[in-house]
């Protein structure tokens, strides 16, 4: 400050009162030596490489003289004292903070030097494009402000450091939404996470380029993977080696004006490099078709190539702009584990949650989803927590596999109510009335659904079929005849949610629409480990027809890629049909299995009208079923709707169900169908 001391001799406060004030500890805020080391560093000396202005110029590669203006501009914020002497040297008690012109004469040298500094307060300098500092306008001046004459003000997270030697503990709070902070004493061990061979090695020699002194972050590194695969956890333990934490950024949430957006994101990127921390970006906003992506990319490009620390984009995909607008682009891919693997990342976290298990429980669990680690240790603390309620003080309930798979499910990110709905029945297996032949395959079915792990992973098939490995399965038949019913006691067999495609919200006369509403219904389907039902498939799943006409060729152009994402759809999809003969012959041949209904027989309707009648009806002694079998050639459903018929016959007539009453509803039900008895 002593260099600077020339520009003052105009001001209204003495020389010797401004270096009294600026040198001497007594009269500062800050502590004795911290005090010395400041007012050493602005009067030109060397600084200490412990201060906390050092470590800020370190982080945010400022110049000397950016330095020098900084500290200046934040001294009034350190102490009252500094301020008092601003204000006298400014002669006008209204003013607050100080101006750039101010700033520059106080740093500058000599006089003729001044004007040169104003280039650290241009948008573009450091300390604006880093948010530690804001230039605004001032009242007096209106609006624009010369910049000579714009107030600058240091943000708070700045003065705490060089007040404290640390940033403040907690993020600024318009940022809480969509920011995260994390300690590096908070990242997990290496050794804990399921990381593919060769991962953590190729992931620390990155890391090691991009933290290098001289490597200004680079490369950026592109984190490819499904939510929860553990691309943060990665990122986080191979930095925490170093004493450095990461903070995430959801660009989902942050504004969306452009201004607003860039502003969100150069704060956070101040945040990260004020906490020695990677920068985190979710990038799901990447993959968002709308305008509100092309309004604020070039914002996004500029900053992140800008900043001087460690930046790490995640996304469920490649980005292959990223590497046309970014510099350095690393991509790393890091994939939900192959279902033998699943089974070890299951039983290290219920190993860990220390906790009674039911048998053979991480074996089931891996055979019911495939999931990355982050849900799967998310399901398990959940399942704990929720069975630890349960349990009132008494001994420790174990953790059962129903408990924990509802967690799981509670945690599968899909969005499938947009374009299909949950399908369930209240019906077992054992209410299953069909054909010898027909029960073999559908056992058939099921141990297939239950056993691909072995089959694929274990057995080595999945190298073998490197598409083809979904389960689609085509129920055909008359209405009535069960197949609906049986794909929801399949599902309840397997363990697994069934969604219905509501084929409404699918199938849209514009050009291109179906397409990509399928596209949505199989890509959430993977997300949310479902089967698929499409009812009534042939509405969908039709012959191709001779290309007569646009419609024609758009029609078939719907079905083509039908066909090619059923061959690369690994999950379980069950079509039913009354028409069989109307389903295209490529999707025949891509189907695992094809499963007749047939209308039941006499002994089989027999069956279904004893086990339509629940124990708690009101029924007479003398019902004779084999004589409704026999009479009434009815399908399943049909005889549903019959028994139900006669319940209410009987409800209102004050009595019981009767074979009269029975009798009387079938023929209602078969007239109804336009069929003579």
């Amino acid at each position: 400050m002593v260099q600077a001391s020339g520009t003052l001799n105009n001001l209204y406060v003495s020389l010797d009162e401004a270096k009294a004030l600026l040198d001497s500890p007594e009269h500062s805020a800050f502590p004795d030596a911290a005090a010395a080391a400041f007012a050493a560093f602005v009067a030109g000396e060397p600084s200490d490489e412990a201060a906390p202005w050092t470590r800020l110029q370190a982080r945010f590669r400022l110049s000397d003289a950016e330095l020098r203006l900084l500290l200046l501009a934040a001294a009034p914020a350190l102490s009252v004292d500094l301020a008092r002497l601003y204000t006298f040297a400014w002669a006008d008690f209204a003013i607050k903070r100080p101006s750039v012109g101010f700033l520059c004469e106080l740093a500058a040298d000599a006089p003729e030097d001044a004007p040169a500094l104003m280039a650290a307060f241009v948008p573009e300098a450091r300390l604006v494009r880093h948010r530690l500092i804001e230039v605004r306008d001032e009242p007096a001046w209106g609006s624009p402000t010369p910049r000579l004459h714009r107030g600058v003000v240091v943000v708070d997270a700045v003065v705490e450091l060089l007040r404290s030697g640390r940033p403040p503990a907690a993020l600024p709070h318009a940022m809480l939404g969509a920011c995260r902070a994390y300690a590096p004493t908070e990242a997990p061990a290496r050794e804990a996470l399921s990381l593919p061979e060769g991962y953590p090695a190729e992931l620390e020699h990155l890391v090691a380029r991009a933290t290098h002194p001289a490597s200004a972050g680079r490369p950026r590194l592109l984190m490819v993977g499904p939510l929860g695969s553990g691309r943060r956890s990665a990122l986080a333990a191979t930095l925490a080696v170093r004493g450095q934490g990461v903070l995430t950024v959801d660009l989902m949430r942050l504004p969306e004006a452009p201004e607003a957006f860039a502003d969100a994101l150069a704060e956070a990127g101040r945040e990260a490099l004020l906490r020695r921390s990677a920068l985190v970006l979710r990038g799901d906003l990447l993959f968002d078709e709308s305008e509100r992506w092309a309004k604020i990319a070039p914002q996004f490009a500029r900053l992140v190539d800008q900043h001087e620390g460690v930046v790490a984009i995640t996304a469920r995909a490649p980005v292959t702009r990223l590497h046309r607008d970014l510099r350095e682009v690393y991509d790393l891919t890091l994939s939900v584990p192959a279902a033998i693997e699943q089974r070890a990342v299951w039983e290290r976290a219920l190993q860990d949650a220390a906790w009674p298990l039911e048998a053979d429980l991480a074996a089931r669990l891996a055979r019911r989803f495939t999931v990355s680690p982050g849900v799967v240790r998310a399901a398990v603390d959940e399942a704990r927590a929720r069975t630890a309620l349960t349990a009132h003080g008494e001994p420790l309930p174990p953790l059962t596999l129903e408990v924990v798979a509802q967690a799981v499910r509670r945690r599968l990110d899909h969005a499938l109510s947009a374009v299909a709905e949950p399908y369930t029945t209240t019906l077992r297996w054992d209410d299953v009335v069909l054909g010898p032949e027909v029960i073999e395959t559908l056992r058939e079915i099921l141990a297939q659904a239950r056993n691909r792990e072995k089959v694929f992973d274990d057995w080595g098939f999945r190298r073998k079929l490197s598409y083809g490995r979904g389960l689609a399965c085509l129920f055909s038949g008359a209405p009535g005849t069960g197949k609906t019913m049986m794909a929801g006691i399949i599902a309840r067999e397997l363990g697994q949610e069934i969604y219905r495609v509501d084929l409404a919200r699918v199938v849209s006369k514009w050009v291109g629409e179906t397409e990509k509403n399928l596209a949505r219904v199989f890509d959430e389907a993977e997300s949310a480990q479902v089967i698929l039902l499409f009812d009534e498939a042939d509405s969908l799943f039709s012959s191709r027809t001779e290309v007569k006409g646009a419609n024609d060729r758009f029609a078939n152009m719907e079905i083509n890629y039908l066909l090619q994402r059923m061959e690369s759809y690994d999950g379980m999809t069950i079509l039913t049909t009354n028409f069989e003969k109307s389903i295209d012959e490529a999707f025949k041949r891509r189907l695992r299995f094809r499963l007749h209904f047939p209308v039941p027989d006499a002994e089989q309707r027999t069956r279904l009208w004893r086990s339509m009648l629940p124990p708690e009806a009101a029924v007479s002694d003398d019902l004779r079923f084999e004589a409704l079998g026999k009479k009434f050639t009815l399908s399943g459903g049909n005889i549903k709707n019959a028994a139900v018929r006669a319940a209410f016959y009987a409800v209102e007539e004050g009595g019981v169900i009767t074979q009269a009453l029975l009798e009387r509803a079938a023929t209602a039900e078969a007239r109804e169908m336009g069929r003579l008895i």
